[in-house]
């Protein structure tokens, strides 16, 4: 892939706190060689031709939150260095990885440290809140923290008094602690959340009714603690920001993008790749989430990709595990919907998709900068076809709008392949 470029007069957002600049720019080997007139010059003295700009945009790289991988170092399609490849691809420079299995997410050995790279995506690993995730006994948090966990978390809501010991034993406060609302048992055969308009709408229902009592409950622990940097994973019941505009003390949440963009009333019958965790509701709840994001009850738009084998998506709906893969959607579609339809500003949905999730992360936020790989290109007029051809030969096959038209797509990256 071509990595030298000079661009007259392209759209530019260096970083956090900033709007997006025209000026111009000049890469060479993918690295951020010159800004304005010094590019012009630089350019010049090398003999490099001027790229089309369009209405093309360089910004700093993205990062999600939490995404999850069952078998890091084994899996076929939910592999590490797959997810590593559709990342970068996609634009995404740091991503923290929820273990989607039991196996090693409690014990230190098999946390993978990973150092930080400039030159390549940064993967972290949140490590169990307790031991198997069962939320009977705590895990060993130092241990876990020491060995490079980014936080610790939970994949299910468990009983009050392990979270109580443990946070009352946790000395590090700067540290992020994430909570999972619990999984809904009829979330595996089911799509969308239970109400009139889903009902109507001939989909296979979630009964989704613990949401609410368990966000208070949270909201309850910080209260009690309220130094801890606790978050509240994959909000998706509007009742539950309700409740969270009332709380005294702040607190962080994060949602994932599809509960943003799908809901009964706009989901198509024959698209099944929306089959997810939290379930889509009713458009009249989607609204209320994108009321709370512009509120900043949110603090981080997550991808939660959940990377599916073949085997386990050529079966009937209503047995096909939850979860879809979405790097590559993730931002053609988030822009689709609020900056040309919404009009947002282009450098708030970064706050939500790169500068806030940093933040919520504790790890340095991504910026442009000289000498800097850290960099992607969105083509908001490029149009391609969603399928596993475009995607890559060892795409996962579960991910929505199959063999649909999308416009806007990150066309390239600082970072090696």
């Amino acid at each position: 892939m071509r990595k030298t470029f000079f661009f007259k007069n392209i759209s530019i957002l260096m970083g956090s706190n900033m709007e997006v600049i025209k000026d111009n720019l000049l890469i060479i080997d993918g690295k951020i060689a010159a800004f304005g007139h010094k590019a012009n010059k630089e350019a010049l003295k090398n003999k490099i031709e001027i790229s089309k700009s369009g209405n093309k945009l360089v910004a700093p790289m993205l990062v999600d939150s939490h995404s999850y991988l069952k078998n890091p170092f084994t899996g076929v399609a939910d592999n590490l260095e797959n997810l590593k490849f559709r990342a970068k691809k996609s634009g995404f420079g740091s991503i923290a990885i929820l273990p989607n299995n039991n196996n090693w997410r409690d014990n230190p050995e098999k946390i993978p440290f990973q150092k930080n790279n400039d030159l390549d995506l940064n993967i972290y690993f949140w490590g169990s809140f307790s031991l198997g995730d069962e939320g009977i006994h705590l895990s060993p948090h130092d241990e876990l923290l020491k060995s490079g966990s980014i936080g610790l978390s939970t994949s299910n809501f468990f009983n009050s008094s392990i979270i109580f010991k443990g946070l009352s034993l946790d000395k590090v406060n700067t540290t992020p602690i994430m909570f999972s609302l619990t999984k809904k048992k009829s979330a595996q055969k089911g799509i969308v959340n239970k109400d009139l308009e889903s009902i109507q709408s001939g989909f296979y229902i979630i009964d989704n009714n613990t949401e609410l009592s368990e966000v208070k409950n949270i909201l309850g622990i910080k209260n009690l603690f309220p130094s801890k940097k606790i978050v509240i994973k994959n909000i998706a019941d509007s009742n539950s920001f309700k409740e969270i505009e009332k709380a005294t003390i702040p607190i962080s949440t994060t949602i994932s993008w599809w509960s943003l963009l799908a809901d009964t009333n706009n989901l198509e019958l024959d698209d099944l790749g929306w089959k997810v965790d939290p379930p889509l509701g009713s458009q009249e709840n989607r609204e209320f989430l994108i009321k709370a994001l512009e509120n900043d009850l949110i603090q981080a738009i997550a991808v939660n990709s959940i990377a599916l084998n073949d085997e386990d998506t050529f079966v009937p709906i209503n047995d096909r595990p939850v979860g879809i893969s979405s790097f590559e959607l993730v931002l053609p579609l988030l822009w689709e919907e609020f900056v040309n339809i919404r009009g947002w500003p282009i450098s708030k949905l970064w706050k939500y998709l790169s500068f806030n999730p940093s933040n919520l992360l504790g790890i340095k936020q991504e910026t442009l900068s000289l000498g800097s790989k850290r960099w992607l290109m969105f083509d908001p007029d490029t149009k391609w076809i969603n399928n596993q051809i475009n995607l890559g030969y060892d795409s996962p096959s579960n991910f929505p709008k199959k063999n649909k038209l999308i416009k806007g797509k990150v066309i390239n990256v600082g970072l090696d392949f």
